[in-house]
């Protein structure tokens, strides 16, 4: 027996918060439903990470209502599990009643990624929308490796994909608060109410944290004060702190690309919005080449870093700017 949910097609527009935001959109346009108020029910703000070695910058997600209640809203019920076992069957019975799948795996387990199979746990989701018995396949939404983030339908065989799912709870889901592991997606009979005035929600949704996001701001500017007291002091900065940074420039410059989407979705692209957001992400990204390049080549210059402090500096202010100049578009 065989069967494919069908249309159901790879989000590849922007890598959002986490492969489970990757693998939910296709879902939810699956279902033929807009991701936005999804996307407007979060808002980001920049927090610092201590170390031994000094604060870290880095960027996390707020959201208004927890995922499963913002689904709900959209009119898509969710039916989850901390784990469901053995998997196949269930899956199976899912797909039978169109209900898209999405499961959390153990890359490690994973043949068809190449990167990591056998050599690195790394948690991830993947999305499974058919199966065919005949050949002993589900088809799934994936990208084949981490420094690829486009995603595109493959095929995994079935005992491949519960080894998977298996080896994530004994790796990652053991503690006392087991996350969700599996879920099945369906869409409520009731119509959800239509949402109206996306841009004036989104724009009431940032006024009300604005002292969250301000502060966030502020933790900006001590970043740059011990990066510019270190530098003065010529003190070498270790290939492991900058590596931890680098990879928290990288979600930060996501996670920008993301609010330029947003703003995209929400027709609030024009002038000087997207220019602003633009300049910030430019930004973020001399910061990032500067640290990439003293990661892969592990030959310090105090020089090289010596404009970061300034750089942080003007993020700040183009920051405050974005947000004076979107909270009083109109």
């Amino acid at each position: 027996m065989a069967k494919i949910i069908e249309p159901i097609e790879p989000f590849n527009e922007i890598y959002y918060q986490s492969c489970l935001y990757n693998s939910l959109f296709p879902v939810i346009r699956h279902f033929q439903l807009s991701i936005l108020p999804l996307l407007i029910n979060d808002w980001v703000v920049y927090e610092t990470a201590l170390t031994g070695e000094g604060a870290l910058c880095g960027i996390s997600y707020r959201s208004n209502k927890g995922l499963i209640e913002a689904l709900a809203g959209l009119g898509i019920a969710v039916e989850k599990e901390q784990f469901a076992g053995t998997v196949i069957d269930k899956i199976k019975s899912a797909v039978d009643m169109g209900r898209p799948v999405i499961l959390w795996v153990d890359c490690y387990e994973l043949p068809i990624r190449k990167d990591t199979f056998r050599k690195k746990h790394l948690p991830h989701t993947i999305l499974v929308h058919g199966y065919n018995d005949c050949t002993g396949h589900f088809h799934i939404i994936e990208h084949l490796q981490m420094e690829n983030l486009s995603y595109d339908k493959k095929t995994i065989r079935m005992e491949d994909l519960e080894r998977a799912y298996i080896e994530f709870d004994h790796e990652f889901n053991q503690g006392q608060m087991k996350l969700d592991s599996y879920y099945e997606f369906y869409k409520l009979n009731q119509a959800a109410s239509m949402i109206s005035g996306e841009a004036e929600q989104y724009q009431e949704l940032i006024q009300a944290n604005m002292n969250v996001i301000t502060e966030g701001l502020d933790q900006l500017l001590e970043v740059s004060e011990l990066w510019y007291g270190r530098l003065m002091q010529q003190a070498h900065i270790s290939i492991d702190y900058a590596a931890q940074q680098l990879d928290k420039l990288n979600s930060i410059i996501l996670a920008k690309q993301a609010e330029s989407y947003k703003l995209k979705l929400l027709q609030m692209e024009q002038e000087p919005l997207s220019a602003i957001l633009q300049s910030i992400t430019n930004e973020w990204s001399m910061i990032r080449a500067i640290v990439g390049k003293y990661v892969y080549s592990n030959q310090f210059k105090v020089e090289q870093f010596a404009e970061l402090p300034d750089r942080i500096s003007s993020i700040y202010d183009a920051e405050l700017k974005f947000y004076e100049t979107f909270l009083t578009k109109r």
